[in-house]
C-alpha cells in the first residue's frame, strides 16, 4: 500500500500540486471544493447511478490529497486547515452513504443495517486515530483506512447495487477489524505513556 502511494504522490499528485500552487490555489478552496463534489455523489448515489457516484468519488478523494500537500509545500500548514480538513472529510464519507442509504430505502432494506454498520466503523477508525494522536500515540494500524475504505466505494460503484451489498459488508467488517486493532495498539503502547 505504501508503495501504491509513493507511486502516486511522485507520478500524479506532485505534478497537479505545482500546477495548483501557481495558480494560487489555497488549501482550504481544494476542501472546500471536494466536499462540494462529494454533494454530486450524493445525488448519484441516491439516484441509483452507482457509476456515476463512483466517478464522482473518485475525482472527490483525488481532489481530498491535494490540500494537505498544497498546505505543506507553501508553508500553509494551519491547525483549523487540519481540522477542517478532517471534518469535512467525515461529512464526505457521511453524505456517500446517506446517498447510499436513500437508494437501499425500501428496496432492500436489510442493506440499511450494513450501511449503518460501514459508516460507524469508517467513524471508529478515525475517533480511534484521532483520539490516540490526541494522547501523544499515533495508530496507524489496520487496513481498512480511508483510502481502502474509498477504493472499495468507487470499485462497488462500477460493480452496481447488487455487488455493492457485498462490498458494504466487507468495509463494515473491515473497519470493525481495524478500530479493534488501533484500540489494541493504544492499549498495548499507552503503557509506556503513563
Amino acid at each position: 500500500m505504501k508503495k501504491i502511494k509513493a507511486l502516486y504522490k511522485k507520478i500524479f499528485l506532485l505534478p497537479l500540486v505545482k500546477l495548483l500552487i501557481k495558480l494560487n490555489i489555497t488549501p482550504n478552496l481544494i476542501t472546500i471544493l471536494s466536499f462540494i463534489i462529494a454533494l454530486f455523489a450524493f445525488i448519484a448515489y441516491k439516484n441509483g447511478v452507482f457509476w456515476l457516484g463512483g466517478i464522482i468519488l473518485f475525482f472527490s478523494s483525488i481532489l481530498d490529497t491535494f490540500d494537505g500537500e498544497i498546505a505543506r509545500q507553501t508553508n500553509r500548514v494551519t491547525k483549523f486547515g487540519g481540522f477542517l480538513d478532517s471534518t469535512l472529510d467525515r461529512v464526505n464519507e457521511f453524505l456517500i452513504y446517506l446517498g447510499l442509504f436513500v437508494y437501499y430505502y425500501h428496496r432492500m432494506d436489510y442493506v440499511l443495517y450494513w450501511i449503518l454498520f460501514a459508516l460507524f466503523g469508517s467513524l471508529m477508525v478515525s475517533y480511534t486515530r484521532a483520539r490516540g494522536e490526541g494522547i501523544g500515540i499515533s495508530p496507524q494500524v489496520g487496513l481498512f483506512e480511508r483510502f481502502v475504505r474509498l477504493l472499495f466505494l468507487i470499485i462497488g460503484s462500477f460493480l452496481g447495487p447488487e455487488i455493492m451489498v457485498y462490498v458494504l459488508i466487507i468495509i463494515a467488517a473491515g473497519t470493525f477489524i481495524t478500530a479493534l486493532q488501533r484500540i489494541f495498539y493504544l492499549l498495548n503502547n499507552s503503557k509506556s505513556v503513563d
